[in-house]
Order: C-alpha cells, then structure tokens, then sequence
C-alpha cells in the first residue's frame, strides 16, 4: 500500500482533476480532448454529434465503446465521468427509454459535465458526485457499467469492483479503459510513490494480470483483457481494455 494517506491522494486527485476541468488547454503531460478520442477511434458520428466543449476536458485512455453496444433502452453506469463525454456517448446510444449515471469525486467535473450535458441537449443522464466504494444505486440496477482511466485512481479497486459487481444485474456489461503497469522496476514496483503520480495514472496502477484477477475475485465471469490502447501516463503505464459479465 502506498505511503501517501487516503486524503492526500483525494486532495490530489481532485486538485488536478479541477485544473483539466477548468483549464481544459493546460498542458497535463498526456493526452486530452477531441483530438485524443479520435485517435482512440471514437465515432466521427459522436464526435460530430456533440459540442465540442464535451470534449475538450475528457482525458480517455481508451474507448470501451469498442466493447460492445449499448442498446437502447440500457441502464448505463459511467464511474469516475469526469466532464461526461462518454456519458454523453452512451446517452446517444440508450436513447430516449434508456437513462444515464454519471459519478465521480470531483465537484468541478460533476458541474461541467451538467452544463456539457444540457449543451447537448441530452435528458436522459443524471451526475452526481459519489465515492466509486459506496455506490449510491439499488442493487441490479444496471445493464452496463462503463470507466475510462478512473478505477486505477481508486485505492481499494476490490471494493470498487465489488460495487460493480453489485449494482449490475444478471447478465450485465463491465465494459472500461483504464492504465496499467507494463513495466517494474527490479522489485516489480512502480517507482514515484507519491500522491500526485498516483492521481497521474501512474503509482495505483496493476498489471493486467493482476486486474483481471481482481475482477474475477469480485464474482465477474469471463473477464478479458482485450487490448493496449497506445495512451501513456509515464514509461511504465499504458492504456488497455478490459471486459466481464456479471452471471
């Protein structure tokens, strides 16, 4: 376990997190916007179809919309939503009998990702901020739950996929891009152990093999790690994609 306290990895987390919402141009040492979804091969029908400034705070490090389709009519979870843009893109996709979470940690994103949206002209999402876990949902109430570069900021991810695990219903989708560690040093730990490499991607990240089996201890069945996604964080960290059912 990391040396930093919980609240100094929070303060971090949500210190930087409230730059990239209201300084979306900053320079982060990593890849943001509209730019950073495309190369990610997000839908030019998406990107298209939303304002642009839904984009331009989204920090993707991967698109779990390569995953699998939201239907219409899903009940969609997107943890650590950030400015909403991927809860915009499964709003399009649940469309108007469909409904849409968005959660995370951070004040300023819950706020943007309202006004975002509103911009769009999208009802059928609802943000709040909550702790990813304490889960503020009924238990099998969801078909899909989403993520993109959030759970690896979370400091105990069994509880967190444990809470996944509770609020999807029979046969739900665990659809999420998040970084991992690819590379170690001698003692197989990522070098940094601070709080604000923690709150970059880099310092709470696990291998892929170490993820996964999280995941499966958390009850999910048939979970894959399906790909690199290419983003970094640091030398040691890269984007991938994962996928599980609920049974």
């Amino acid at each position: 376990m990391s040396s930093c306290s919980h609240h100094h990895i929070e303060a971090a987390l949500i210190s930087l997190y409230t730059r990239l919402a209201e300084q979306p141009d900053a320079d982060f040492g990593w890849n943001t916007g509209k730019a950073n979804a495309r190369q990610l091969g997000y839908s030019e029908t998406w990107l298209d179809d939303l304002p642009d400034v839904v984009w331009e705070s989204a920090a993707a490090v991967g698109n779990p919309f390569k995953l699998g389709d939201i239907k219409p009519g899903d009940v969609v979870l997107d943890v650590g939503c950030g400015a909403g843009a991927d809860s915009c893109v499964a709003a399009l996709q649940a469309g108007d009998t469909g409904k849409v979470i968005g959660i995370d940690c951070t004040p300023a994103m819950i706020a943007k990702a309202r006004k975002n949206a509103q911009q769009a002209g999208l009802e059928n999402i609802r943000f709040q901020i909550a702790d990813f876990t304490k889960l503020p949902l009924d238990d099998a109430s969801i078909d899909v739950v989403i993520s993109n570069g959030a759970i690896n900021l979370a400091l105990n991810k069994q509880i967190v996929f444990s809470e996944l695990f509770r609020v999807l219903k029979p046969e739900g989708r665990l659809w999420f891009a998040d970084m991992i560690r690819v590379v170690a040093d001698e003692t197989g730990c990522v070098t940094g152990d601070n709080a604000a490499t923690w709150a970059n991607c880099v310092q709470g990240t696990l291998s892929a093999e170490q993820l996964l089996e999280v995941i499966t201890h958390a009850g999910f069945m048939q979970a894959v790690f399906v790909e690199l996604t290419g983003y970094k964080t640091s030398k040691t960290t890269n984007g991938a994609l994962f996928k599980a059912l609920r049974p």
